[in-house]
């Protein structure tokens, strides 16, 4: 028998406060392999060319909203794939930082056109 799976990271995340739509979370799995040996196959015997392998670790991110998912994938088999990896979570992280900034941004004329919206209601009323 193997060693059961273990994870370095397991966690699933609720995105939204309570009381709002409870569908939305991020999932991050990054599997422990520190106690794993090489690949095997049950088929093959000592003369066997394809054996004994290497694996990658199973590691995700998963962000979900309702009904829409987005699963991302990443390497670490090669230097360039692991370049990659990081340069995937780096420009997300960017990316999601320099949205918050911009959202921020928004809040302001947004609630300057809802304050034009109840004035004019007001006004409506009283005529």
């Amino acid at each position: 028998m193997g060693v059961p799976y273990r994870a370095h990271l397991n966690e699933r995340t609720l995105l939204n406060l309570p009381g709002f739509h409870s569908g939305a979370y991020v999932y991050v799995y990054v599997e422990d392999t520190s106690q794993r040996d090489l690949i095997r196959q049950t088929w093959c015997n000592d003369t066997c060319n394809c054996c004994p392998q290497n694996f990658e670790p199973r590691m995700t991110i998963e962000i979900a909203d309702c009904d829409r998912r987005v699963s991302l994938a990443f390497d670490i088999d090669t230097l360039e794939g692991r370049a990659n990896s990081l340069h995937k979570l780096d420009t997300l992280l960017a990316a999601l930082q320099v949205f918050r900034l911009a959202l921020e941004e928004e809040f302001e004329p947004y609630d300057e056109r809802q304050r034009q919206l109840d004035t004019q209601a007001a006004k409506a009323q009283r005529e």
